[in-house]
């Protein structure tokens, strides 16, 4: 088939893989393989084409405008089935139907939908589909490496995707709800791993870590003395397995040395405690855990990586009475005992519930999309796909 032909009948394939696929939210892994297969073969067809146009840095496209350059922002889009129709490949105009094709291309790459073809969507549109390929490939050889998992109900936070997706023993997704993990630094980054949730904790006090208050309480406490109070912490100092309470005016906060103080920074149950209302529970050896926050705000942002490595929640009270019901198939029952008020309860699970933090950066939604996600930590550059990913 000439490379014509081939771009004329992408849309019509993509329509035809949404209706194949149905409509249900899918992460079955037997899936996943099938669906990412079938998009390196076009990603192949793309690269082989050599149609691609990349654009200059600090370049910014906008809606109205007239510019050499949008025609080519119109090929890429309709090489991906973003743009459904190429009226006029030298077209340099950006109208309505040129907005909602890079609308549409910022939703399938996580980034704000504003239409807008500015910085970040740019760097996006300037990753080659060779590029895309080994991105895909490097994704299917996770999915493999998944499809020897046991189905069962799993908690599944994909990373690079900012979303916890709450899965049946089918695989099909039950609920879903934003986070925000680790920032970027190594030491700031949420760690993919698996684990079981086996309980969880209302009205949690939070130990700050060591690593913490060195880095960030100890230099705030020079020019503030007052943060502990504000933020209700107390201090403890350690002696054998017994806390004492002291006085932060008894600290040498100024050479802070936390081996040489053995003190403790306990933040107490509160609205504005550092993990809410609900932390929930799964051993692991990077003590990573999910839990509420009292920043919602930062939900609405569309790159949501500002914690210390654990997981923050958007809606902690809906996940809670998710695992403490375990009856799905009825609808989801009120969690009476998330409304207690007594500090430091914990609620076990009937069952414990598999957890899985994922590093997935592409993958096909069930409209037959291909999803592609920033390399946050870069995890993917660390890692060369096998070569028969391609085949």
């Amino acid at each position: 088939m000439n490379v014509q032909a081939r771009l004329l009948l992408l849309p019509f394939l993509l329509l035809f893989c949404a209706s194949a696929w149905g409509q249900t939210k899918t992460f079955v892994p037997a899936v996943q393989i099938q669906r990412l297969k079938a998009a390196l073969q076009e990603y192949q067809h793309l690269d082989e084409d050599n149609l691609w146009t990349t654009f200059p840095n600090k370049t910014c496209l906008r809606p109205g405008e007239k510019d050499p350059l949008i025609s080519g922002l119109r090929t890429n889009l309709f090489l991906m089935g973003d743009l459904p129709s190429l009226a006029s490949p030298t077209d340099s105009s950006f109208d309505e139907l040129l907005t909602q094709a890079v609308k549409k291309f910022q939703r399938r790459h996580g980034l704000e939908a504003d239409g807008v073809a500015g910085q970040a969507t740019l760097e996006a549109l300037n990753i080659t589909p060779a590029q895309r390929r080994a991105q895909l490939a490097l994704n299917l050889q996770r999915w493999q490496a998944d499809s020897s998992r046991t189905p069962q109900p799993l908690v599944l936070v994909n990373l690079p995707e900012f979303m916890l997706h709450l899965l049946d023993s089918t695989g099909t997704q039950v609920w879903e709800t934003q986070v925000v993990i680790g920032q970027t630094p190594k030491i700031y980054q949420t760690v993919p791993l698996e684990s079981k949730i086996s309980y969880l904790v209302v009205n949690p006090t939070w130990t700050v870590p060591q690593s913490i208050i060195k880095r960030e309480i100890a230099p705030m406490l020079k020019t503030n003395p007052q943060y502990l109070a504000q933020n209700n912490m107390v201090v403890y100092r350690l002696q054998g397995k017994t806390r004492v309470p002291v006085s932060p005016s008894a600290i040498n906060w100024e050479n802070f040395d936390a081996a040489r103080e053995n003190i403790l920074v306990v933040q107490q149950p509160g609205p504005h405690n550092a993990l809410g209302r609900i932390k929930f529970m799964f051993a692991n050896q990077h003590s990573i855990y999910l839990h509420d926050t009292p920043a919602k705000s930062l939900f609405s942002h569309p790159i949501r990586a500002y914690s210390h490595g654990c997981v923050r929640v958007q809606n902690p009270e809906k996940l809670g009475a998710y695992l403490l019901d375990q009856n799905w198939a009825d609808g989801l029952q009120p969690a009476k005992a998330l409304q207690q008020t007594s500090p430091e309860k914990n609620l076990y699970l009937p069952k414990p519930i598999p957890v899985k933090l994922a590093y997935y950066t592409s993958w096909v939604d069930d409209n037959g999309e291909v999803q592609f996600r920033r390399d946050l930590y870069q995890l993917d550059a660390l890692t060369t796909p096998q070569p028969e990913m391609f085949q």
